[in-house]
């Protein structure tokens, strides 16, 4: 069994905290991975003017918002996780065993504006009131 010099093992610790290529925090790779989310799991019915999910927001709307999600600049994360995890109209809610709270947690940072993504709404108090 060979010992790793400290040095090395604190350059790989380090490595692992940002981006390897570009020396950049994780955080900052989020949208990318968030983009990889959108891909996979919205880009079908909300990518394009003619896509289920476009065309249900632009009769919502009636053009006041951009129909086509990426292009919206009023979206919070725990709006996005709302409507992910329980659905709204025909759009059907999707498990934690099909998009991973990591994920989603991912696809928020892509789909909200960094001017929102840091000005979150107080928890509601619950309970006997």
């Amino acid at each position: 069994m060979q010992v790793w010099p400290s040095a090395l093992l604190l350059g790989c610790i380090a490595s692992m905290q940002t981006g390897a290529a570009t020396g950049a925090p994780v955080a900052d790779a989020a949208p990318d991975a968030g983009a990889a989310v959108y891909g996979k799991w919205c880009s079908d019915c909300h990518s394009t003017a003619g896509g289920p999910g476009s065309m249900a927001l632009e009769r919502k709307y009636h053009g006041s918002l951009p129909a086509i999600l990426n292009r919206r600049s009023d979206l919070s994360p725990e709006y996005i996780s709302q409507v992910v995890r329980h659905g709204v109209s025909f759009m059907p809610s999707f498990r934690k065993t099909e998009i991973s709270d990591a994920e989603l947690d991912r696809l928020g940072t892509y789909l909200t504006p960094r001017s929102l993504r840091n000005h979150r709404r107080p928890a509601r108090a619950t309970g006997g009131e």
